[in-house]
């Protein structure tokens, strides 16, 4: 029989004992995969953003990424414009509400000038954009108007004050769906931020890396209080996301060490339950690595259910997550391969370090000690 066989069958004597460490090697994957996976998706989705949208820059005032408390003058993305390179130059104002009786916390709004060709990229499922000059008047987003039985014609609270759905839309980015829209002159009143918008994407005309940095330092000569950073540089560094990507890998950590002593902790009661078979196998002539093989082996069938389950409560929760009211504005569905395959490799390595020492121990026993002991 080969080791492989034997290391089946004993697993197998002992269900409960099995099940038990695969759910611990399931918990650790299911972390991973489900954490990392939402970390993943959150800082591409908002790249995606700008990317997919022909962005090169974001113009904000300096001092960290998503200046919500700074603004920059609208006569700053005129000289933008005029720079020599610029294709393209979108400014919005930023704000974040919250619609408690719904459970619903950091919504965006979004204001946008009446010329923002951002109107013209999302699709309308009903109703119209609200006019230049109209007041209380706003776009919902799909996920949004779902999570809060909006359709079109209701009216909405925001500020304290009564506004009005006239019109609902579908983006292609998440963030969008779960947000809210209205002109930029309604935001600029409603917070009090008068001829200010909280940032710029500007798309360059040279796309090469030389060209793009030769228009941030254009931009940047314009004003010593503002940034131009590149899309990707900046997404990584807004703070939401540094402490999202930061706590997911620690809570891993957690998960990890806990699959990890699971593991070992089934493969040393293995080896010292079966001393009397281990013993018996060396005196028919099995080798002190082909024992060890067959240990480690036990490890990896218990990480290969383990991963496989773990991936599946995984991917199920992160499913979940994006059809939860209080996320789905800000969670997508779908889970990136290399966060399954970090959780897969993960389960392997755990395995391996579960049962190395066990392994390790067994091959050293004395036979006719043991032999006699049993």
């Amino acid at each position: 029989m080969h080791a492989w066989q034997i290391a089946q069958k004993n697993l197998w004597r002992r269900p409960l004992r099995s099940a038990l460490t695969i759910i611990g090697m399931a918990v650790a994957v299911a972390a991973i995969v489900a954490l990392v996976g939402v970390s993943e998706s959150l800082e591409s989705s908002f790249l995606d953003l700008y990317l997919r949208r022909g962005a090169d820059l974001v113009v904000q005032r300096r001092g960290g990424a998503v200046q919500l408390s700074k603004g920059i003058s609208l006569a700053v993305g005129e000289q933008v414009r005029k720079i020599p390179g610029v294709d393209e130059v979108i400014g919005s104002l930023m704000d974040l509400v919250s619609f408690e009786e719904h459970d619903l916390f950091m919504v965006v709004v979004n204001g946008w000038t009446a010329d923002s060709p951002v109107w013209d990229r999302v699709t309308m499922l009903s109703g119209r954009r609200p006019r230049p000059d109209e007041a209380h008047a706003v776009l919902l987003g799909r996920i949004l108007a779902a999570n809060l039985g909006k359709k079109t014609g209701d009216h909405l609270q925001i500020y304290g004050q009564d506004f009005v759905v006239v019109g609902l839309f579908e983006s292609f980015s998440v963030f969008e769906n779960g947000g809210v829209w209205m002109p930029l002159a309604e935001l600029q009143r409603q917070m009090d931020r008068l001829g200010e918008v909280t940032g710029y994407v500007v798309k360059s005309r040279d796309k090469s890396p030389a060209g793009i940095q030769n228009l941030r330092q254009h931009i940047e000569a314009l004003d010593p209080e503002i940034a131009a950073t590149p899309c990707g540089e900046f997404v990584g560094n807004i703070t939401q996301i540094k402490i999202t990507r930061t706590m997911s890998w620690f809570t891993s950590i957690f998960a990890i060490v806990i699959g990890a002593v699971s593991v070992m902790n089934t493969m040393a009661m293995t080896v010292f339950e079966r001393r009397a078979e281990i013993a018996t196998l060396r005196a028919m002539g099995w080798r002190r690595m082909r024992i060890g093989r067959m240990i480690v082996g036990e490890a990896m069938f218990l990480s290969i259910f383990g991963a496989a389950l773990g991936v599946a409560a995984g991917v199920t929760a992160t499913f979940a997550l994006s059809h939860w009211h209080r996320t789905s504005g800000l969670i997508q569905g779908n889970i990136s391969l290399s966060a399954i395959l970090e959780g897969t490799s993960v389960a392997i390595v755990i395995a391996l370090l579960g049962a190395v020492i066990p392994a390790y121990r067994c091959t050293q026993l004395p036979i006719a000690e043991t032999l006699h002991s049993g």
